[in-house]
Order: C-alpha cells, then structure tokens, then sequence
C-alpha cells in the first residue's frame, strides 16, 4: 500500500474515531474517583478503581502486541470500540464498587487493543517522514478531549449525577463503534493482516518467542514516557480532590490550558523530531514540565492551577509526542504492533500506579508532597535521556575510532 503524506482521508478518518474514543474516556476517568468515594470508598480505593483501566491494559500488553502483529487491526479497532462501549453502559448500571472495579478492567482491555492499533495505522497510512507530526496530531486530539470533557463531566455530574455521564460516554463509544466498523485499507501488502502474511508468507513465525511480544528498542522511550507522565497520571484522577483540599474553585481551568498549550506544542514537537531530531526535543520538554510541576507544588490558586496546567501541557506534551514518534519510527510494518504496545507499557503503570500512589502520599503526607514526588519522577526522566544521549555519543565516537583503525594500511 502506498503512503500518502500527512493529511489524507484514512488518517482523518482514525484521528476522527480516536477523538472520540478520547472525549468518551476522559468524560468518565475525571469522575469515577469521586463517584466511588460517594459510594462510600476511601480515597485510596477511589484512586486505585480510576487507575483499573490502566492496570488492566498493563496486564493485556504481552498479549496485545503479539495479537495486533498477526491479526487484522482493524478488526481488533471494532474489537476495542466494542468492549468501551460494554464499559460505559456497564459503569452506568453497576449497582457498587465491585461492579464498576470490573467494568474499568473491561475499559482497560479495550484500551490496550486501541492503543496497540491507533498508532500502528496512523504509521501505516502516513510516510515515514510524517511520523512525529502524525503522532503530534493524535496528541492534540488527547489533550483536547483532556481540556473539554473534564469540564463537561463536571457540570453534568453537579446537575444530573454520575449515571448520565456514564451513559453519555457509552454513547460516545457507540459512535465510535460504527466509525471503527467503516474504517477499512486496502487489501494489499501485510500492512493490515497478521494473518495473511503467515498464509502468504511475509514473514510471519510459528515460533513463540520474547521478541514477538516486546520490541526493545521502544523501551528507553517508555520509561522515560511513564517517569515523564506522572504529574499528569495524578491529577487527571486526583485534581479534583486536589482543588477541594486547597480551596481552588473552578480548578478544571488546569485541563484547559494543558489542553491549549499542548495543542499549540504538539505539532511543533512534531515537526522538530522529524527535520531536526529527537534530542532537540525532549531535553527543553522535560525541563518545562519541571517547571510545571514545581508551581504545582506551591498552587493555591487559580492563576496558579492555569500557569501549571500551561506549562505541564507544553513539557509533558510534547516529551509524550517526541517519544511516541520516536519509539515507532524505527520499527518495521511487520513491528508496529509491538513497537506501539511496548511504548504503551510505561504510560500504562503510570497511570495504573500514579492515581494510588498519589491518593495515598497525598492522604498521608499532603499535596505538596504529592507533587514534590512527581518533580522527582520527572527529573529522573530527564537523567535517563543525558544518560542515553552521552552512550549513544561514546558508541559513535568508539565505532568511527575502530572504523578508521580498521581502514589504516
């Protein structure tokens, strides 16, 4: 199948099914912490039923990537629609916490498949050299369902209750469905069916082995996409609790300018990685999102709450994009699945663990200590990528010495 440059029908079309896979999500994640608290939960358990959907993606990502590299990923995109929409309904009709923990294990599972797939057709449906814009644009579209559905969830949970939230999402993932059943390529190559290419032979191995489920070189990227998300992993679960706690009204302001900023330093991100290079990127990202995260250790107030959601939009933002792209570029059609799942492992315990462990530093020792936890995980992103940056600059300046021994007469 023949790449088109960026903006073609098959990538509006997934960015369209992704946006709303997006805003369905974050209409029901802000509010499922505080709906299990009404229940009568305590804050640790509200913060480790939000983060199911993560943990339970977590546990499906030895599976998934393998699966999403020998089956047709868009059959697994309708697969994943599916079980959201089962999700929603499901957390809408749960009669206790029980229900809902079991229902968010489903959305969890819906989320591992979405994510191995979105991503492996957007690098299938775009050239190569449109990746990190691609992944930049389907960063926005995250980061704007962030700002928009938080706030809607707020209203309408304050004027209808926590059920038509749920139901509007399970509607939103209805939609979702039908666009995921019309989206189709071409039947040519192996780009799309797993299962053709062991049946025509493209490649495709009967043996079971590490390499099928992880691809390694994604996992640098990974790590430093989970060090670098925490900040963001914890407030979309616990910001509000937050705003409670330091008397901050109005604080979904924070989703808000995260979304702006990121969608303004997404596509930028984007296109620096492509023309000029990973490393241009993620070093300024990761010491904007410090920034962001240390306003958020002294916050308590509004304008506050805006400059941090600002500045973690634009640092945080623009590492995930950078990095994402990063993780997939080098991967082969017959790889995607895999390159894209293994990226998804760090973001996964990241937001699988950060709403808990959050919930539980900020019960114990407070709000500041929350966020001073997150600086600490951020700048040890940071350390990660000067590390991997100084061997990588040793491995290259050690093979054009052995290189240059080895051409002496």
């Amino acid at each position: 199948m023949q790449r088109n440059k960026l903006w073609n029908i098959r990538f509006v079309h997934l960015l369209l099914i992704e946006a709303v896979f997006q805003f369905a999500t974050y209409l029901t994640n802000p509010i499922v912490s505080s709906y299990v608290i009404f229940l009568g939960a305590s804050l640790a358990v509200g913060g480790f039923i939000a983060g199911l959907v993560a943990s339970a993606a977590l546990a499906m990502r030895p599976f998934t990537g393998w699966i999403s590299d020998r089956f047709s990923k868009t059959t697994l995109l309708v697969l994943a629609a599916l079980l959201f929409t089962v999700a929603a309904f499901g957390c809408a009709f749960a009669p206790n916490v029980w229900w809902i923990g079991a229902f968010r294990i489903v959305q969890g599972v819906a989320f591992a498949f979405r994510s191995a797939v979105v991503v492996s057709l957007v690098s299938v449906v775009v050239s190569h050299d449109c990746i990190g814009r691609a992944v930049g644009w389907v960063g926005v579209v995250t980061t704007t369902s962030c700002a928009i559905a938080p706030s809607v969830a707020a209203g309408v949970g304050e004027a209808v209750g926590y059920f038509d939230c749920f139901m509007m999402a399970g509607l939103l993932f209805a939609i979702g469905l039908v666009l995921a059943v019309s989206f189709k390529l071409p039947k040519s190559g192996c780009a799309d069916l797993g299962i053709e290419r062991r049946r025509k032979g493209c490649g495709g191995k009967r043996v079971i082995r590490l390499r099928d489920f992880v691809f390694v070189p994604a996992a640098p990227y990974s790590v430093m996409a989970a060090l670098a998300g925490v900040p963001h992993g914890i407030n979309v679960s616990l910001l509000f609790a937050v705003g409670d706690a330091r008397g901050i009204a109005g604080i979904s302001l924070y989703f808000t300018l995260y979304a702006v900023s990121a969608l303004v330093a997404r596509p930028l991100a984007g296109r620096l990685s492509d023309t000029k290079g990973f490393g241009v990127v993620i070093a300024p990202a990761l010491l904007i999102d410090l920034a962001g995260v240390a306003v958020l250790v002294a916050m308590h107030s509004l304008a506050a709450a805006a400059i941090a959601g600002a500045l973690v939009g634009i640092g945080q933002g623009s590492a995930h994009s950078a990095l994402q792209a990063e993780a997939v570029r080098g991967a082969d059609v017959r790889e995607l699945g895999r390159a894209s799942n293994t990226f998804y492992i760090g973001p996964d315990v990241n937001m699988g663990m950060s709403p808990l462990v959050g919930g539980f530093v900020m019960q114990t020792w407070g709000v500041a200590a929350m966020y001073e936890v997150c600086f600490g995980f951020v700048s040890a992103a940071l350390i990660l990528f000067l590390v991997m940056k100084k061997r990588s600059a040793f491995a290259a300046v050690s093979g054009a010495s052995r290189s240059a021994r080895e051409t002496r007469p």
